[in-house]
């Protein structure tokens, strides 16, 4: 018995070490090359799980978390990040203060059976903003078997992706990294509240992946 709570502490506790170890994120591309303004980059990345366990995931692969600030809201949970290295230095996005998050709200029809079901069954632990939330992670869970792995796509774009800005220099070597943060409290408040009692024995991820850097050729000559 004390076993099996040293065990289950650890885990708890460790999630950022545990994530990092038994899933990978891995980006898929060479490089990343954006040589006019109007060009859109597709980042292809794939995340597997080395482990012995299977995985649940939060994951909305529709777009990148682009709050200046980095913050994770829970409306916008599982949604990857991204990051811009010169020279091993991360860069910070410039015009951040008072800037508003332009990432999109989960759209759903809330007169539909299964939204109307799901809030019966859980009305009575969320209020009327929770359920949402709740509701839109129910839909990003990505289930990873033992030794699975899935491959994504999302779109981006430089220097400005949506409220997010970085100045970028022509002929400037940069490093382009992608990350997933899921919070360990956004995880207890939601997704444990919503499982299934026989997807008990899940794991559900919490903590922070990284990815590997690749290289980010900037060439925009057409006056932006």
């Amino acid at each position: 018995m004390c076993k099996l709570l040293f065990i289950l502490c650890f885990f708890l506790t460790t999630d950022l070490v545990i994530g990092q170890n038994m899933l990978e994120l891995k980006i898929l591309n060479d490089s990343i090359k954006k040589v006019s303004y109007y060009d859109h980059n597709k980042i292809i990345y794939r995340i597997k799980n080395n482990s012995d366990v299977t995985y649940h995931l939060i994951l909305d692969d529709n777009e990148f978390n682009e709050d200046p600030d980095y913050t994770i809201e829970p409306f916008f949970v599982g949604l990857p990040d991204y990051y811009i290295y010169h020279q091993d230095e991360k860069l910070i996005p410039e015009g951040s203060f008072g800037t508003h998050s332009k990432n999109k709200l989960f759209e759903f029809d809330p007169k539909s059976t299964d939204f109307i079901n799901f809030k019966k069954k859980y009305s009575n632990i969320f209020n009327s903003t929770e359920i949402k939330i709740a509701y839109r992670i129910s839909k990003k869970i990505v289930k990873l078997n033992p030794k699975e792995e899935k491959t994504f796509v999302t779109t981006i774009n430089f220097p400005n992706y949506k409220s997010r800005f970085f100045h970028l220099n022509n002929k400037i070597k940069y490093k382009f990294q992608i990350s997933l943060h899921v919070p360990k409290e956004i995880i207890s408040k939601y997704y444990q509240a919503i499982i299934q009692k026989e997807d008990k024995k899940i794991h559900i991820f919490s903590g922070n992946l990284l990815s590997n850097k690749i290289p980010l050729v900037y060439e925009v000559y057409n006056g932006f």
